[in-house]
């Protein structure tokens, strides 16, 4: 199981998606992004309103401390406030969530999608749906769960084992985020990589993709969310290879490079899996960046294991990381084993963060003079194909593609301006 990313992978921090009678915080992963989406739809069709629905993560200790912190800032802001929790961390601790001030219910994991839920705390005629801010990148689930035991991760035991969505279902998801006007779709779920395993006839992530990209001729932009190294086979790479459409950004759950520590994560890759893979990838298809979910401070971690990982940034040319201190997780095995100091834990994980910027700003500065294709986010900020931060002098249309000219890096974020839409 992924640690973040693939989960979530990738910290959103709080995301938030306002309308004048329905607020919905996010905590985690771009999996809770996607699903908040559709709880505002379901929450707004069901006349749920002045309420603020708040989508929980429990993957790290500070992410729970975060939203504690989140729930007494709403309270004292406005001590009226009607909060609902649903999501992982109302699932592991929901007795203690309801004494605090201003929770009024908590929507299991599970049910977080069933507009019955919703109809309990609505009241007055239901309310239309109000447009939204144009958005160009859309998140399509297209499984839950996962099979693997990683010892650092609770989330297993939240969101339960691997099930693959049909392929039918996700074709008409991202149809429907077509029509809703949605650029680019972003393929997430809790272990992606794992899908079609479960299937009857077996598949796999690369024969998803491809059924996508073959039934929507319209769909230009396809992304990936975290992928597990072990599930990186010669399909998947072959499709990365061919498929243009199919964006090259390989974000994948590394978590170490040190091979023991992996062993006692129950990681299913090594180290040398990881840098062969990239090597692999990048013969064919030079524009793939990479990007990583690293821990740092794993328990056993002796400073040797944790300069392998130091080593792996640069060997396995990861160049958009996700550096997270260890973060023990009552009732995972990773809890019960000799602990790493906290200060050192600390340190480990600034030096990784200080070389992860380090890493993308000569990844950015390799960019100056070129030409690349961006999506729109802002009228001044966009991302390339393979993910990289563009900051733009003149401004674009929200949603379009342009060929952008990076002209120089700027607190690790390329500059440059647009000199042909797409």
């Amino acid at each position: 199981m992924n640690y973040l990313h693939s989960y979530g992978i990738l910290i959103f921090g709080l995301f938030f998606m306002n309308s004048p009678k329905t607020n919905i915080i996010t905590f985690g992963c771009r999996l809770n992004a996607c699903e908040s989406d559709r709880i505002k739809e379901i929450a707004e069709e069901s006349g749920v309103v002045d309420f603020t629905v708040i989508n929980t993560c429990a993957v790290t200790a500070e992410a729970e401390r975060k939203l504690r912190r989140t729930i007494r800032r709403l309270h004292n802001e406005n001590p009226k406030v009607k909060i609902i929790l649903t999501g992982c961390a109302s699932e592991l601790n929901p007795a203690d969530y309801m004494k605090m001030d201003g929770i009024v219910g908590i929507i299991s994991n599970k049910n977080k999608l069933l507009k019955s839920e919703y109809l309990k705390y609505a009241f007055g005629r239901p309310t239309k749906s109000t447009e939204r801010p144009k958005k160009v990148r859309g998140f399509l689930q297209i499984q839950n769960g996962c099979n693997h035991g990683c010892t650092y991760c609770i989330v297993r035991r939240i969101r339960g084992r691997n099930v693959s969505f049909p392929e039918e279902d996700i074709l008409s998801g991202a149809k429907a985020l077509l029509q809703k006007g949605y650029r680019e779709i972003v393929l997430t779920g809790v272990n992606v990589s794992s899908y079609g395993q479960d299937l009857n006839p077996r598949k796999n992530l690369a024969s998803l993709v491809g059924y996508l990209l073959k039934n929507l001729p319209e769909l230009n932009r396809l992304r990936l969310s975290s992928l597990d190294p072990a599930d990186i086979d010669d399909d998947l790479i072959e499709i990365i290879k061919s498929e243009e459409r199919l964006l090259p950004h390989i974000h994948e759950s590394v978590q170490s490079g040190n091979d023991t520590i992996l062993q006692r994560m129950m990681r299913r890759h090594t180290r040398s899996r990881v840098i062969e893979t990239n090597e692999k990838i990048l013969a064919l298809r030079p524009d793939a960046v990479f990007g990583a979910d690293i821990i740092a401070g794993f328990p056993t971690e002796t400073d040797e294991m944790f300069a392998d990982t130091r080593r792996l940034l640069t060997e396995a040319k990861l160049s958009l990381l996700h550096v997270f201190p260890f973060s023990a997780r009552p009732g995972t095995p990773a809890a019960r084993m000799p602990q790493v100091e906290n200060k050192i834990i600390r340190s480990r994980a600034a030096e990784l963060k200080k070389a992860a910027r380090e890493i993308l700003f000569r990844k950015l500065s390799d960019q100056i003079g070129k030409d690349l294709t961006v999506l729109a986010e802002t009228p001044v900020s966009a991302k390339t194909d393979s993910f990289l931060p563009v900051r733009s002098s003149e401004a674009m249309i929200v949603g379009n593609e342009y060929l952008f000219r990076c002209e120089s890096v700027d607190k690790n974020v390329l500059v440059g301006r647009p000199v042909k839409e797409k």
